[in-house]
Formats: structure tokens, C-alpha cells, sequence
């Protein structure tokens, strides 16, 4: 598989990765990675930002739907006695806040999500993000990230990057991510276009 095959599918190569010119400081390292970004938002950084964190993915009914679909095997598990615990819906308070600027927001999450339960891990905060050191799991950053134009017009960048601990655990996942690639793009295109329309018609 060729270097420009595999950025395209968001596979990072070692080579790849030592080009990257702003990596996630909470993810220096990664194996995979996936980004887009908004059309024109005017509207200032603070208030971009403040628009991520007020935003429910579940308010969207076609993320909802791609999310229960994702969520139907721990469900089902459960209904047959294997799971004991709820699990709160998936959505943007699974994720652990890592850091919040006036113009960026980083989430992490860690877990075996090739797993049909995600085996999401419980991790209270920043520090104990960059502190997991348990390779069976993969470590996802999710950015969102306010980029300044001419004319005082942003847009808002959304990147994904996730790092395997060994080749294990890279092997496991690479399938997963490439199934779920086209759904998790279709996603986050749609949380940007919900953030730029509300900003733009100044919906709360």
C-alpha cells in the first residue's frame, strides 16, 4: 500500500507522522487520523468554541440513528443477560475534556472499539488521559479547532487522531476504523454544518 493510498484511508505512516506540522499534545504519537472543516463562520473564536461544547451529536437524528445503529450490539448483549451495567447513550459527554481555549477543544477517549461494547475506559481527567499506558487500547483525540481568515471569517477544523499501543492492537482496529470511516466523516460534517447554521442565524 503506497504512502499516498494509505493517508487517503487516514492510515498514518512513521514516516507520515514525523511531517505532521500540528499534532494533538495529547496524542504526539498516532496511527490514524481523519479531519474537515467548516465553510465561512462569522462569529467570534470564543463563541465558535462555546458552540462545540453546548452541542448534543444526539440532537441530529442522522447521528442518532448511525449512533444507536453502533450501539445495538451492547444492547442486545445486555437484553441476553451478558451485561449488567447502563451505558449511557454514546455522545460527546463519553469523551473526557482535555483541554479548552478560546479557539480549540480537545476530547479523549480510550477503549477497544473494535469491541461491540466499545469497552469504553473510565478516565476522569487530562492527566490520567496522557498517563493511560495500557497498549490492548486504542487512544483517540477528538479537536476541534476555530482557523482564522481574512475579512475576520472563520471556520471551524475538526481532527481525529488515534493511536494504537502496539501492533496488536493496530491490527484490531485498522478494520474498524475503515468501517466506520465514511459513517464517522458523514458525522462530523454534519456537526460543523449545524455549528455554522446556528451561528449563523443565531440560534442558542
Amino acid at each position: 500500500m503506497n504512502e499516498k493510498f494509505r493517508k487517503t484511508l487516514g492510515i498514518i505512516t512513521s514516516k507520515a507522522h514525523q511531517e505532521w506540522l500540528f499534532p494533538s499534545p495529547f496524542l504526539p504519537v498516532f496511527n490514524f487520523h481523519e479531519m474537515h472543516e467548516s465553510g465561512a463562520i462569522h462569529a467570534r473564536p470564543d463563541e465558535i468554541i462555546a458552540a462545540v461544547a453546548a452541542l448534543d451529536m444526539r440532537d441530529d437524528p442522522v447521528a442518532d440513528v448511525l449512533l444507536a445503529i453502533r450501539e445495538l450490539p451492547s444492547k442486545l448483549s445486555k437484553n441476553f443477560g451478558k451485561r449488567q451495567q447502563d451505558v449511557a447513550p454514546f455522545g460527546f459527554g463519553t469523551f473526557t475534556l482535555l483541554q479548552r481555549t478560546g479557539h480549540e477543544i480537545s476530547l479523549g477517549l480510550a477503549g477497544r472499539f473494535w469491541r461491540p461494547d466499545l469497552d469504553i475506559c473510565r478516565i476522569a481527567s487530562a492527566r490520567e488521559f496522557e498517563a493511560l499506558d495500557d497498549p490492548r487500547v486504542a487512544k483517540l483525540v477528538l479537536r476541534f479547532q476555530v482557523i482564522a481568515h481574512q475579512h475576520c471569517i472563520h471556520t471551524l477544523r475538526t481532527e481525529t487522531f488515534v493511536y494504537c499501543g502496539n501492533a496488536r492492537t493496530k491490527t484490531l482496529f485498522t478494520p474498524y476504523w475503515l468501517a466506520i470511516r465514511l459513517a464517522s466523516g458523514w458525522i462530523r460534517r454534519r456537526t460543523l454544518t449545524s455549528i455554522q447554521q446556528k451561528l449563523s442565524t443565531g440560534a442558542s
